[in-house]
């Protein structure tokens, strides 16, 4: 199974990646095949409407050839996606939020006789900011992305108010954690396996893939509070 994450954060080292990445490594464990990407690592053009009501003039693949389009085309080829934001005024950030409209090509291929190009994929959301906006952000994922014919399996969001430090926010990292192993198992369950679909408790789990990624991201210590 394939299951690419895609960070919103122009933060290479921040608390929206931190999760992601505990997220893809709880995929790892359940033995997925995981790819990260970032929104800000290339241009993403914004939509610009070709979907009306009176032409199907939308469809997958989008027509500008930018970075997006490679993005979309992973996500096409992809059993899952788990996406990660830091919080911008209550919602995802400006390029995260330019390419979930770009993902309009994928859901639109209904408008041409075929299902959605995201019907049954399983997805995540993860958002790390200040006080309800994360629920905000996260919850504008899940709907837009359940709208699109995604799956959303149980434990589907983590969350956290820590900003660059949630790494060490445990609640926030074992709920990454279960993104990832719960969005394998679904994949897993939706191809015919039988499949425990729960929450795991697996605190020296959250432990070896926080010294991981404190590893990966050369990240030695707890930042000092600013």
């Amino acid at each position: 199974m394939k299951i690419v994450g895609i960070s919103g954060s122009p933060h290479k080292k921040g608390g929206a990646l931190q999760l992601l990445l505990a997220a893809l490594k709880g995929a790892q464990r359940e033995g997925a095949q995981t790819e990260l990407y970032n929104v800000y690592d290339g241009e993403i053009k914004p939509c610009i409407g070709c979907i009306k009501n009176e032409e199907r003039g939308c469809r997958f693949p989008c027509i500008f050839e930018d970075y997006g389009q490679i993005l979309l085309k992973k996500i096409h080829e992809s059993d899952g996606i788990i996406f990660a934001t830091p919080v911008y005024w209550f919602a995802p950030s400006g390029p995260l939020k330019n390419f979930l409209d770009r993902m309009t090509c994928l859901e639109n291929m209904i408008a041409y006789g075929e299902p959605s190009y995201m019907e049954g994929k399983i997805v995540g959301a993860i958002a790390v900011g200040a006080d309800a906006g994360c629920l905000n952000a996260a919850g504008y994922l899940i709907t837009v992305l359940n709208s699109m014919g995604a799956i959303v399996p149980p434990w589907g969001i983590a969350y956290s108010h820590k900003g660059d430090k949630a790494l060490w926010d445990n609640k926030a990292l074992l709920d990454a954690i279960n993104i990832g192993i719960l969005v394998s198992r679904m994949i897993s369950l939706m191809k015919g396996e039988r499949r425990k679909i729960s929450f795991e408790e697996d605190h020296a789990l959250a432990q070896a893939i926080q010294r991981e990624i404190l590893s990966e991201l050369e990240l030695t210590s707890l930042p000092v509070a600013r």
